[in-house]
């Protein structure tokens, strides 16, 4: 046991993300991993997710089936609350301008 205590040895990935303790890092890192602990890395990664990833087949099935529900949230938001709002403006204003046009002359 006083024997290994003095021998130091590289973390595995897996050791490391579940060590609470302070470690010394490598010499060998590469620029990327020191980039990372620089500025208070913490692993988050943020992932989007486009038409062109969702149509070629990347990404799950929770994925895809989220944006296409989301897609068709916006659509029936679109026809059946902005369509029915912007033609009841539109109707409003011919009437206002008819009545302006035909009964007060102008």
């Amino acid at each position: 046991m006083e024997q290994d205590e003095g021998r130091v040895r590289v973390m595995s990935r897996q050791e490391r993300n579940e060590y609470d303790g302070v470690t010394i890092e490598d010499g060998n890192r590469t620029e990327y991993e020191q980039s990372k602990s620089g500025y208070g890395y913490q692993g988050i990664r943020i992932h989007t997710l486009n038409w062109q990833e969702l149509l070629s087949g990347r990404g799950n099935w929770l994925q895809k089936a989220l944006m296409i529900a989301g897609a068709a949230v916006v659509l029936a938001f679109l026809f059946f609350v902005a369509l029915p709002v912007i033609m009841v403006l539109l109707g409003v204003g011919v009437a206002v301008w008819l009545f302006l046009h035909l009964f007060a002359g102008r």
